[in-house]
């Protein structure tokens, strides 16, 4: 095959623009693509489109998993990758991958179509994006404070539950043996026991517990260990079964 320029040799190679064969007077290389005197300067242009910068292309993908892949003109894996970002993996994947092409993209080693259709999804897929996490976030801020609420609440009535119970234990032990306890192991020593040691464990359901036995009588108390986080009501109970709840101070 001769060259289109000079007959008289034989052609190297095809320019990449044009399809034309070229001999080497004829060649010029960019981004490791063949293209004539002709045509060097759509190549450049090409070549200077092409262009991409590996650490943005990283940062972005950092920032939402798939955008340095938008960023490099490949959507279709930069939405694969959004989509998996939740098992890590991916999304650390995503990062190196974004480096890695967009340096082969300078390198000519991949080439990509710049097409406006390309940028639009990058943006739309931003916004998105943001939205997302928008979203995410306003859903953990109603979501978190009425899951401890919840939680606070269950503590509250867990705590008061074993409060009665305590309370009821004691009354029993009255009953059988006509007067109050006078300590713990009064209640957990017979058999069959009024009631099992852990019952007066000192901390349970987010409070602290407590029962003082008297010759005439006992008093059960449940402080939160930390009002407002894993309870808010002081449960107390007296002798006869006297229930009495407050709730608690912050600082208390």
């Amino acid at each position: 095959m001769k060259c289109a320029n000079h007959p008289e040799k034989d052609a190297v190679s095809i320019c990449n623009h044009c399809g034309k064969s070229i001999c080497p007077d004829c060649q010029i290389m960019l981004k490791n693509e063949s293209y004539c005197l002709q045509c060097q300067g759509s190549g450049a242009e090409q070549a200077k489109k092409q262009n991409r910068s590996p650490a943005l292309a990283a940062i972005l993908s950092f920032i939402v998993a798939g955008l340095g892949q938008f960023y490099n003109g490949q959507p279709g894996k930069g939405i694969a990758i959004f989509l998996t970002a939740f098992l890590v993996i991916p999304w650390f994947f995503g990062i190196y991958d974004a480096y890695a092409t967009a340096k082969k993209i300078n390198q000519g080693k991949i080439v990509v179509k710049n097409q406006p259709g390309c940028l639009i999804a990058f943006v739309v897929f931003l916004c998105l994006s943001m939205f997302f996490v928008v979203f995410l976030g306003m859903l953990a801020a109603i979501a978190v404070p009425n899951f401890l609420l919840a939680r606070v609440n269950a503590n509250d009535a867990a705590a008061e539950s074993r409060v009665k119970m305590i309370s009821a234990a004691i009354e029993s032990y009255k009953s059988v043996n006509g007067e109050y306890p006078a300590e713990q192991s009064s209640m957990t020593g017979t058999q069959p026991p009024f009631l099992s040691g852990e019952y007066f464990s000192a901390k349970q359901f987010g409070h602290v517990f407590s029962v003082e036995f008297r010759p005439d009588g006992y008093k059960i108390s449940a402080h939160p260990e930390d009002c407002g986080v894993t309870a808010m009501k002081i449960i107390e109970m007296q002798s006869g079964g006297k229930l009495s709840s407050q709730p608690c101070r912050e600082k208390e």
